[in-house]
């Protein structure tokens, strides 16, 4: 489970974060939405440590990231942010392996070359394997980051906007993914999605967020709700229902 008691953050006079306070169900993908500004990407930051906890506390299970050894944490979350700057001149297949750094600390074994081809299978990426990054589109780009992501194996795996730059095949075929390694292999999967129906179509539970405080939290049915886009989002829409799950059609 992971375990957020009273975060906030400002930057100056500007409150990003008001006091945060939620607990996520272990083994889930778990998407984060609301408006631009609404702090979803700030608590991101903090959860991964990218930004300083100015008050409160991030605990992934029983490890409290304050006070975490870096090199514990490396085994327990894995995460891609929005921007993503990969220097040096790396084949797709090298890319992977250094997501199983935290294991093989530069000394890659069996193990972590089976798991890198299994990861190169399971998302498509074989005939990219030998290709250099910097020969890559940028969705094809954006795939192998998240394929080395989920190479880290760890139990908790944060993704900031992970569908960027993705086309309709493989921003479906990513989350389907991203859901059957939740669910099989029980990871918890927290997601950034500005998409509101791939998170009703592929979240285990939704949490709303607007000008920096939790606004509700629960299945997507639940959740997504002609109410609840007019309160995020100011506009009003229509809620279908597609075997069990919200679609959301903008009705303006």
């Amino acid at each position: 489970m992971i375990k957020i008691d009273n975060i906030s953050y400002h930057i100056g006079k500007q409150q990003i974060l008001n006091d945060v306070t939620l607990s996520l169900p272990s083994a889930q993908v778990i998407a984060l939405i609301g408006p631009n500004g609404a702090g979803k990407s700030t608590l991101f930051s903090v959860m991964s440590r990218l930004q300083p906890i100015q008050s409160g506390q991030v605990c992934f299970g029983e490890h409290d990231i304050a006070t975490c050894h870096a090199k514990t944490l490396s085994k327990t979350v894995a995460m891609l942010g929005q921007e993503n700057q990969v220097q040096g001149r790396l084949r797709v297949h090298e890319l992977l392996m250094f997501g199983r750094y935290p294991y093989h600390q530069g000394q890659p074994t069996a193990n972590d070359q089976q798991k890198v081809q299994e990861i190169i299978e399971r998302f498509e990426l074989t005939s990219l394997a030998d290709r250099f990054l910097s020969t890559l589109s940028g969705g094809q780009r954006q795939r192998v980051l998240i394929a080395m992501i989920v190479c880290q194996d760890t139990p908790y795996l944060l993704l900031d906007e992970p569908l960027n730059n993705l086309d309709m095949y493989h921003a479906g075929r990513l989350m389907r993914e991203l859901r059957e390694v939740s669910h099989s292999q029980q990871k918890t999967v927290v997601i950034v999605l500005h998409d509101i129906n791939q998170a009703a179509q592929f979240a285990d539970t939704v949490v709303t967020m607007k000008a920096g405080q939790v606004m509700a939290v629960g299945k997507p049915v639940d959740v997504l709700t002609k109410e609840t886009m007019k309160a995020l989002y100011n506009v009003d829409v229509t809620v279908l229902n597609h075997q069990g799950r919200p679609v959301i059609v903008d009705t303006v």
